[in-house]
């Protein structure tokens, strides 16, 4: 049996454990204008790309001062990612809704390196990702929550993982 708990308790949940929470009040560009192809040289973060991860760590910095001397360089981190964009579009047919926004999953890398570079531990120590798409059309921008985990949580085989977690069909 699993056990479900509602939206509104699980947001409370994270809000209330010690680690990183902040607010950054703008996004990041979308997947089309994050990477720039350069002859020669490959692939870089685009201007906008560029401005929009030193912004953030800007941002990060400033208001998770205090929590950065709760991190801990070398453990397991749960990363949160809740996304309030500035519209969602839904477009009904036949088959049901269809729910048209900037696809999330695109910038999740952008967002964590920027993450990882604003408070100086690398993202290898996020083990678990959470991601939240929301919709504002008055205040666009994200919540990053930044997690210690139990090691006790992390590199399990296929087998212990299955015993640590029940499923219901």
């Amino acid at each position: 049996m699993s056990l479900v708990i509602p939206k509104s308790k699980k947001v409370q949940e994270v809000r209330h454990v010690a680690g990183l929470h902040v607010w950054v009040p703008f996004l990041p560009p979308s997947s089309n204008g994050i990477y720039v192809n350069i002859p020669g040289h490959g692939r870089t973060l685009s201007t906008q790309a560029r401005a929009f991860k030193v912004k953030a760590m800007r941002e990060i910095q400033q208001k998770g001062r205090v929590a950065f001397l709760q991190l801990k360089p070398n453990v397991p981190y749960q990363l949160n990612l809740t996304v309030f964009f500035d519209h969602i579009e839904i477009k009904k047919s036949a088959k049901g809704n269809r729910y048209i926004v900037r696809d999330l999953s695109n910038v999740v890398k952008l967002i964590e390196d920027t993450v990882s570079e604003a408070v100086g531990i690398g993202d290898e120590h996020n083990f678990r990702l959470v991601l939240e798409k929301h919709c504002d059309p008055e205040n666009p921008g994200m919540y990053v929550d930044l997690i210690q985990i139990s090691e006790k949580s992390v590199g399990l085989t296929k087998k212990e993982y299955d015993l640590g977690h029940t499923t219901s069909t």
